[in-house]
């Protein structure tokens, strides 16, 4: 079996190279090992992520590109176009680790259940500088299933997907190059083709949370994105006015409550508060969109300093 993991980075060399060593750890123990390849797209027109990638490595097979066109679709697209001659894609972010038994749980999963694409869970790993209330909040917490649960969507930063499925399903859309949400909208495509998407529980990778990621203003602008991005994904997939009057109504109905339940938690709980406020921000996002607002969250990041908070891609919310 030929395997290919895909990573697109954008100026994160020190944490590229934790995510490097954690997949030179990989073992396996339920199906055979399969032949890797790791191609990592580099979004950096300075290649910033070209040392690290070329140091001698035994345990690893890498193949360095440069994607100049801004944007993550881009880099999606030109990781997986490269990937097409192995049997399985797998992605990954910059910023997390792959547990030991990462992939060995995804290829089993996948032959288990006989999916097409197979997600695990993303755990987050906070600096120690991190406020107490922002790890109790839960903001940077995923949902998670139990192995072998048919999901309808899922995101890059933890999956397995079968190359059969790209004949069908030709890449990533374009009008997510600066918003995000370019995974969303593919895995929502993916499913609405019957393609079969399952979740393995114990295919884990964690995710680093970094300082300036862990604070407020960080949490409620990712909210607002999730929410934007979300119209954007739905408007692409159904244009019928009575989903746009649905959507309206539930954004509405999240924004409002979000607020009040952030008013009445402030006494009491920032970590709830904080809860309740990102939700009222995902409601808030999502009218935006539907008024017509692409809000291109990551505009401002050409310049991005070395190992930002800025993440390639975010999970949306409903």
């Amino acid at each position: 079996m030929r395997l290919a993991i895909c990573i697109g980075t954008f100026r994160r060399p020190r944490l590229l190279g934790e995510l490097l060593e954690s997949l030179s750890q990989l073992t396996f123990r339920k199906v055979q090992r399969p032949q890797i390849e790791i191609i990592v797209v580099d979004n950096d027109p300075s290649e910033s992520a070209r040392e690290i990638c070329q140091r001698p490595n035994k345990q690893l097979s890498i193949k360095y590109l440069v994607e100049s066109r801004r944007g993550i679709s881009h880099v999606r697209n030109t990781a997986f176009q490269e990937g097409l001659s192995a049997d399985y894609i797998a992605f990954i972010d910059d910023d997390e680790t792959a547990s030991e038994h990462w992939l060995d749980e995804l290829l089993w999963t996948c032959a288990e259940f006989r999916a097409d694409v197979v997600a695990g869970p993303v755990r987050p790993i906070f600096e120690k500088n991190i406020a107490k209330w922002v790890k109790d909040s839960r903001c940077f917490h995923r949902t998670e299933y139990p192995t072998g649960t048919w999901i309808d969507k899922c995101a890059t930063a933890n999956v397995l997907i079968s190359t059969a499925v790209f004949a069908r399903i030709p890449g990533f859309d374009d009008n997510f190059q600066l918003t995000g949400a370019e995974d969303t909208h593919f895995f929502l495509r993916v499913h609405r083709a019957g393609f079969r998407i399952v979740w393995s529980q114990e295919a884990v990778v964690d995710e680093s949370i970094s300082a300036d990621r862990g604070n407020l203003k960080w949490i409620l602008h990712r909210g607002y994105q999730s929410g934007n991005s979300w119209v954007l994904c739905e408007s692409l997939l159904d244009q019928r006015q009575s989903v746009r009057f649905a959507r309206f109504c539930k954004a509405a109905v999240r924004a409002i409550g979000g607020f009040a339940a952030s008013l009445i938690a402030v006494p009491f709980s920032r970590a709830l508060a904080a809860k309740h406020l990102k939700n009222a921000f995902i409601g808030t996002g999502m009218i935006a969109g539907l008024a017509g607002q692409k809000y291109q969250a990551y505009q401002a990041h050409t310049e991005a300093p070395l190992d930002p908070g800025v993440r390639l891609n975010e999970p949306m919310s409903r």
